[in-house]
């Protein structure tokens, strides 16, 4: 074995996670519910108070942020967004709270996992290497 350590750009590394319903009475995996896209949207909505503004600042048409968002709660059986008030510069979104305990359960969950994949890299990727 040749004692080498890998260059630290190997030791980063970018992870994405996507999540699935499972329907508790039938089993059936209803489809994909959230990921780092709706994440990205969500924190949008969160950060600017409208789904409009956060697609824009994701460079993503407000139609196709709509569908995405609308599909999502079509699979959770609720409501991420809700109309905010208008005022001066008309109405937009905000999270209700169940799309506040989503993003959140997400980022959480991401969080922790990039911390375990992190650990698994240093264990596995900073021993002895069997190529020079």
């Amino acid at each position: 074995m040749v004692e080498k350590e890998l260059p630290s750009s190997i030791l980063s590394c970018k992870t994405s996670y996507k999540f699935s319903l499972r329907d508790k009475k039938t089993g059936e995996v209803r489809t994909f519910i959230m990921g780092p896209g709706l994440a990205e949207l969500l924190h949008g909505v969160e950060r600017l108070g409208s789904l409009r503004q956060a697609a824009a600042a994701m460079e993503m048409s407000y139609s196709k942020a709509w569908t995405h968002v609308r599909r999502a709660e079509q699979i959770c059986g609720a409501k991420l967004t809700r109309p905010a008030a208008g005022g001066e510069g008309g109405g937009g979104s905000q999270l209700t709270e169940e799309g506040q305990w989503l993003l959140d359960t997400y980022d959480a969950f991401v969080k922790e996992a990039d911390e375990q994949v992190k650990q698994l890299m240093e264990r596995y990727f900073t021993r002895d290497l069997p190529f020079s």
